[in-house]
Formats: structure tokens, sequence, C-alpha cells
């Protein structure tokens, strides 16, 4: 039977606890934990993109780059292209780089997706029972997930402009191909989101798995990153605080904390969810 969607007043009270309980379970320090494991993940990940892309194709490596570093908040743009432009000249160990690259984002992604998994036990008051040798090969699973929706992702960006007119054409699609590639980049990678974020909520205890469960929270989570985005990007591009405080060092830490937003607006969209639960919606 299909789930009823959640009344009004389950939403205006689950929207009210919310703060509340991102307080007292502690979610903003989750939050610090997975922009740790993710700088960690996101940077090797990256760099077997480019790496890849880079023996494939040399030229398409600065085109990649160009949309990474366009993508990041504020001051943080040039300070990571300068270390992505760096990994992608090592051409003599370029296999050695991409192998510890692999091995180096697995282990992380395993550990982000460890403390992940413990904020939504934490959430819902629920200990994770399982033996290791049973919990051990599931995050493995998602992790690889993880890193292949990331990769899919730097692909998407990539293909555009002469790269979509040649595969258009490889295709015998023509022009058209183009045309219609540009109309289903920005939905296809929303769409790669949105399935990360759903690979991610069902990590959880069984009560928060399951693709109608976990909307509501993705919505909001949406929602609060879009906003915090908006105004921290704002604040770091118009009132340099940040430059004034860090110096040389300023684009990593605006990077840094952008991604901790990005993870506390994630946590908040879960306890969102546990708190329609509790407020009667199941």
């Amino acid at each position: 039977m299909r789930r009823a969607l959640p009344t009004a007043r389950q939403c205006r009270t689950a929207l009210r606890r919310t703060p509340l309980s991102v307080w007292h379970d502690d979610v903003t320090d989750s939050a610090a934990g997975l922009t740790y494991y993710s700088v960690l993940a996101l940077l090797p990940s990256t760099i077997v993109t480019v790496s890849l892309i880079g023996l494939a194709d040399p030229p398409a490596t600065e085109q990649l780059i160009n949309h990474l570093t366009s993508l990041a908040p504020a001051d943080s743009g040039p300070t990571l292209r300068r270390a992505l432009v760096g990994m992608a000249h090592q051409r003599t160990a370029a296999w050695m780089l991409v192998g510890g690259a692999l091995v180096s984002a697995v282990w992380s992604s395993c550990s982000y997706l460890a403390v992940f998994r413990r904020a939504l036990h934490a959430m819902h008051r629920t200990k994770d029972d399982r033996p290791p040798w049973r919990k051990a090969p599931r995050i493995l699973a998602t992790a690889l997930l993880l890193i292949a929706l990331l990769i899919s992702s730097a692909v998407a960006l990539l293909v555009s402009g002469p790269i979509a007119t040649a595969l258009g054409r490889t295709l015998g699609l023509g022009e058209a191909g183009e045309q219609t590639w540009n109309l289903l980049q920005w939905p296809l990678l929303l769409l790669l989101a949105v399935v990360l974020v759903m690979v991610l909520y069902r990590s959880g205890p069984p009560p928060s798995r399951g693709v109608p469960r976990a909307v509501p929270g993705g919505v909001v989570a949406v929602l609060m990153w879009l906003v915090s985005s908006a105004a921290f990007t704002f604040y770091a591009s118009y009132v340099g605080t940040f430059n004034r405080l860090y110096g040389s060092l300023a684009g990593p830490v605006v990077f840094l904390i952008w991604l901790w937003f990005s993870h506390l607006s994630l946590l908040s969209g879960a306890q969102f969810n546990v708190e329609l639960r509790r407020a009667g919606w199941d």
C-alpha cells in the first residue's frame, strides 16, 4: 500500500522539533567528522577522474578542471585549480597515482559511511548490533557506489561544448546530440545528486530506508543546502573576513566551511525524517 504524504501539521511539528534535536544529537559534530572524511574521499576521487581522463584525452583535462573549480565557493577555486593542475601533470607515474588514489578514496569513503551510519542510528535511538563481518561488505559496496556516482558526476560536467559535439557525431546524432545533451546535462547531475542522497539515507537503520521515507528529508536537505550555500557564498565574497583572518589559507578554509554547511544540511534532512516519524508519519 502506498504511503500517504505527511500532513501539514506533521511537517510543522517536525520542523519545530528538528533544530532542537540537531543540537541534542550533536549533529554538528557529526557534520564535522563527515567534512573531514569527505575531503579525504573527494580529493582522491577527483585525482582518479582527472588522471584517467588525462590519459585518455589530455586536452579534456583542462576543461574538467575548469568546470570543477568554477563550482568551488568563493576563494577556494584558485587553490583547488593549482592542486588539480599539479596532479594532472604527473604523467610519469599516472597509473601508480590512480591506484593509490583509488585505494585512498575507498578507505575514506568507508570511514565516511561509518560516521554517517552512526549519526543516523543516534538519531533513531538505536544501536547497530550486527557483527563487523556483516557490516563491512555492505559498507564497501556502498562506498564503491558513492565513488562511481562522484566520477559519473565529474564526467557529466566534462561532456559539454566541443566534446558533446564530437560525441554526438560519433553516435550519428550531429548537432542535435549537443543540443539534447545541453538540455539533459543538469537534470542528469540533479538525478545523480538525488541518488547519492538516497544511498546515504538508506545506510541507516531500517526505519530510515526506502525512497518514500527519505524524500521529505531529502527535500529539506536540498533547500537548506541551497539557502546556506547562497548565504555563505555571499558572505565570503563580499564581506571578505576570511581573507583578513586567514590570508593565503582563506581558500581552503572557505571550502571546508562550505562542506560543513553541506553536511549539516544533509544530516538535518535526515533528522527531519526522524521527527516526522515521531510525529506520527510512517
